[in-house]
């Protein structure tokens, strides 16, 4: 559809932040808000057209767009979508409008800076989800870090800035594996045929290449470790926890649920789509990686005592199940990877959510001086119970949908390693249920505190949030193929010509 444009879907933020930040608009701080809710309700709304009049059954990209840039270096301004990026784009809007949305009662300064830095950070996550130049898609990889480092140190709280640092070295450091991967296979292909090209369809499946089994490792392994720090993946994942507890509750919820999604993204875009060999060689080892987030994560977050931690922790615990599936090799494993990115990016965000207001209220996040409640606040308890249920699988929920494919996937494998592994780790499912419940019930059931018997049920933009979110939770896991039908012919496409 012509009237569709990938380009102004992703500068659109842009635009809103460059409107918002000038001298010419207001420093009142209502207007402020409001237009940042407008504008990203506008993206979110314009998204939606795009996965109305995608066609899951056509292969390849569509609404392609391709405009010469660095000619003499073959790099070009080139954007699609495809089945999988699709939904990530939708999941990105939805979830940048329900932080704007949070940010009501969280941000108390210096409006302008942060609405703008939302929006430039959204546009970075768009441009990465439908990059189809590599060096555009690194390009947008970085500018993320920008917005995403000033959020943290400006809005956060405790050791703000030096969560803010681990988090910019960890990702850049990871980023520069990426650019000597890259710059590795272009440079192969510039040899071979004589092109120098950044198109990413050039190297989908570089077996046509004919490229050498130990570039195509070293390749693999540069992206890997990119994605890796991103995801994350133990033992690159220690910047989480520090950032997600330091940051402010909306940077939270983009944090998990879009940010970690470009390291699940990146994988399947790079390593399983440009490398599908290197990845069949390597899958038991992302498969140990896999079960060891799963399970690690896990019996750690049933260790922790601060209420946001436990959840971060439980974020790499289900980033786990991203790798399982992809290590899987198969279309049901990598179709449980992309649903467990999309479903964990509307759950971990709930959960954030959740604690946000808790701490809103009560100014501790320490579990053990919570409880009861669930008393004064009936309809945060209700909400939270469905988002926590989700979050340990519970059957018509939409953790369940995706935790099934993937171990369906991992467990149907050729490989009889795999299928052991993928026994073990179903056991993490148990440790998950224990600290999801455990949490639960400390927080919200038991005798009240009296010093918190002043507090309040949500107000009307928290049920906005939590609603929304509640809503996606049930109706995807109640039919699961309004997910699959769209990002499922690509991923089965994906496999049969690169496997």
């Amino acid at each position: 559809m012509e009237l569709l444009s990938l380009s102004f879907l992703i500068f659109l933020p842009l635009i809103g932040a460059i409107i918002l930040f000038g001298p010419w608009f207001p420093q009142n701080e209502v207007k402020i808000r409001r237009f940042a809710k407008g504008f990203a309700g506008l993206v979110f709304i314009y998204s939606l057209f795009f996965i109305a009049f995608f066609d899951p059954i056509k292969k390849g990209f569509q609404f392609e767009e391709t405009v010469p840039w660095i000619t003499p270096l073959g790099i070009n301004y080139s954007v699609a979508i495809d089945g999988i990026s699709i939904i990530l784009v939708v999941l990105t809007a939805f979830l940048v409008l329900l932080a704007v949305i949070a940010s009501k009662y969280s941000i108390t300064k210096r409006h302008k800076l942060y609405y703008s830095l939302i929006l430039i950070l959204e546009t970075a996550i768009l441009g990465v989800f439908t990059a189809k130049d590599l060096f555009l898609f690194l390009l947008f990889w970085e500018i993320e870090l920008i917005p995403m480092y000033f959020l943290i140190a400006i809005w956060g709280t405790g050791r703000k800035e030096y969560s803010a640092m681990k988090f910019i070295l960890y990702t850049f450091a990871g980023s520069i594996f990426m650019i000597a991967a890259i710059l590795g296979i272009v440079f192969y292909n510039l040899t071979k045929t004589g092109a120098l090209t950044f198109d990413l369809n050039t190297y989908t499946y570089m077996k046509s290449l004919a490229y050498p089994t130990e570039l195509g490792i070293l390749a693999f392994i540069g992206f890997f470790l990119a994605f890796a720090v991103k995801l994350p993946v133990v033992p690159f994942h220690t910047w989480l926890p520090d950032a997600h507890v330091d940051a402010p509750t909306p940077v939270s919820m983009l944090l998990a649920g879009i940010l970690l999604k470009m390291g699940g993204y990146g994988l399947i875009r790079m390593n399983l789509q440009i490398l599908p060999e290197i990845l069949g060689i390597l899958a038991p080892i992302i498969v140990v990686l896999g079960v060891i987030n799963i399970i690690y994560a896990a019996i750690v977050a049933l260790a922790q005592t601060d209420l946001k931690k436990l959840v971060a922790y439980s974020s790499v615990s289900h980033m786990g199940i991203v790798l399982l599936g992809i290590g899987a090799m198969n279309a049901a494993g990598v179709s449980g990877a992309v649903f467990q990115m999309a479903a964990h990016g509307v759950i971990s965000a709930g959960l954030f959510m959740v604690v946000g207001v808790i701490y809103l209220r009560t100014h501790t996040r320490e579990i053990e001086q919570l409880g009861g409640l669930g008393q004064n606040a009936s309809r945060i308890m209700y909400l939270a119970m469905v988002i926590a249920l989700g979050s340990l699988g519970l059957p018509l929920l939409m953790g369940f949908a995706a935790e099934t494919l993937a171990f369906y996937g991992a467990f149907i494998s050729n490989t009889e390693y795999i299928q052991v592994m993928t026994v073990i780790a179903a056991v993490g499912v148990i440790f998950t249920a224990a600290y999801i419940l455990w949490m639960f019930q400390r927080v919200f059931f038991g005798n009240i505190f009296e010093k918190w018997r002043h507090f309040h049920d949500a107000t009307p933009h928290e049920l906005v949030i939590l609603i929304s979110l509640v809503l996606v939770i049930v109706v995807f896991g109640v039919n699961p193929g309004g997910l699959t039908d769209i990002f499922g012919p690509t991923v089965e496409n994906l496999m049969a010509l690169g496997v």
